[in-house]
């Protein structure tokens, strides 16, 4: 079926529009380090002292990565695992950079080892053009949405950082305090004590969720009470996207691996091995997978949050390299988390780091929020006018964002 050409659009074969070429070699000892990146398949992989293209330079993967777009406004040097756009026909260069990630380049890779993308073969596809006029205002509406993106990363890296700078001291030398004392964790005020996560727990506060036939895939529906898995449990919050479901049913036989406000989810296995977040009442009742454990903190002991402070410090992310490789898999069991050994303030105290620490969280949380308010933006905006569904207007920018 052709596809619509929307009003005042150009249409035609892909080649009319763009042409691919393949990148060239450039072997590592003969780069000399300089001022243009050398890009690869999957980015850049140095610099060399010249550029083969000129700028702006778009360039796509070829070969093993597919699918990956990159802009350089001064040129750069494709290697020959990609394709660079050798002529945009009189396109405006930074739009074609948009239209190829829409176009998703990925679904025309072919071999079954290392995916290949032949240049041919997107050349036949048959493709949408707007004028060049309403093509740059696109791309500067998308390119203002970037960088309002990479603006809002920054600042939560700023602010991670920033944070980590407070947490070292506060977790160390607490608030107000002149007297210290030398312990195994290194100096802490004297009214401080060191203990291990298994004194500071409610009873079963230590727990992997269901293992084997307790929780199975034919267990999963469409909806109902959300399982938490490894790839839900992030720096400082939950992801909620791609949840699993069990009937309230079900939920009711697996109470014992439910969720409360404020538990610490622990990820045990795997490259997120020692990730952790803090839930809240939203999370109330959800469960968890094996793949997870859930600390419960005795509040009448510590504040919960100080605990989820220290699990995210240098003092314990050390003793998770150093117990995660210890068993049979790479990862943690319950017996190595209990064993870790934090510094303990008094209970207030405890509570006036938490909430010196907490405000940091809650920026956190709400400029990753913010970013992925953002993201949505921009998956929508280049669907509507990248295919001309929309039209942009002259305050298109401004009523974008």
């Amino acid at each position: 079926m052709s596809q619509k050409v929307p009003e005042g659009w150009g249409s035609g074969q892909f080649d009319a529009f763009i042409t691919l070429q393949r990148g060239f070699d450039l072997p590592v000892q003969n780069r000399i380090p300089g001022d243009y990146l050398v890009i690869a398949s999957n980015g850049a992989v140095g610099t060399h002292s010249d550029r083969r293209i000129p700028g702006p330079a778009v360039v796509t993967g070829r070969s093993g990565t597919i699918g990956n777009v990159f802009i350089e406004p001064e040129g750069c040097w494709p290697l020959n695992t990609t394709l660079y756009v050798k002529d945009f026909h009189g396109n405006d260069p930074e739009y074609v950079y948009w239209f190829l990630r829409h176009f998703d380049l990925s679904r025309f890779s072919t071999g079954t080892g290392v995916p290949t993308l032949n240049r041919n073969i997107v050349h036949r596809e048959s493709i949408v053009f707007p004028p060049l006029s309403e093509q740059r205002r696109i791309a500067e509406i998308l390119s203002s949405v970037d960088e309002a993106i990479a603006a809002t990363k920054a600042v939560i890296e700023q602010t991670r950082t920033l944070k980590q700078g407070v947490m070292k001291r506060v977790l160390t030398k607490g608030i107000g305090h002149s007297r210290f004392k030398k312990t195994e964790l290194g100096e802490i005020p004297e009214t401080w004590r060191i203990v291990q996560i298994s004194e500071i727990v409610s009873p079963e506060g230590i727990l992997t969720g269901p293992f084997g036939t307790t929780l199975s895939e034919s267990d999963f529906v469409d909806s109902g009470v959300p399982v938490l898995r490894i790839g839900n449990v992030r720096e400082s919050h939950i992801d909620t996207e791609k949840l699993l479901y069990v009937s309230l049913e079900k939920a009711k036989t697996l109470t014992r691996y439910c969720v409360r406000a404020n538990d610490i989810l622990f990820a045990r296995q795997g490259a997120t091995t020692g990730r952790n977040c803090l839930t809240s009442q939203e999370h109330s009742g959800w469960l968890i997978n094996y793949h997870i454990i859930r600390l419960r903190i005795d509040p009448s002991v510590v504040d919960p949050r100080y605990v989820y402070n220290c699990l995210n410090s240098p003092l314990v992310k050390a003793q998770v390299s150093a117990n995660k490789e210890k068993g049979n898999r790479d990862g943690i069991n319950c017996g190595q988390i209990a064993a870790f050994r934090i510094p303990l303030p008094p209970i207030q105290e405890a509570g006036e780091i938490s909430d010196v620490l907490h405000s940091f969280l809650t920026i956190d949380q709400e400029y990753y929020k913010q970013m992925h308010q953002l993201l949505a933006v921009k998956h929508t905006l280049m669907s509507d006018l990248l295919t001309g569904r929309k039209r942009v207007t002259a305050d298109a920018l401004s009523s974008a964002l």
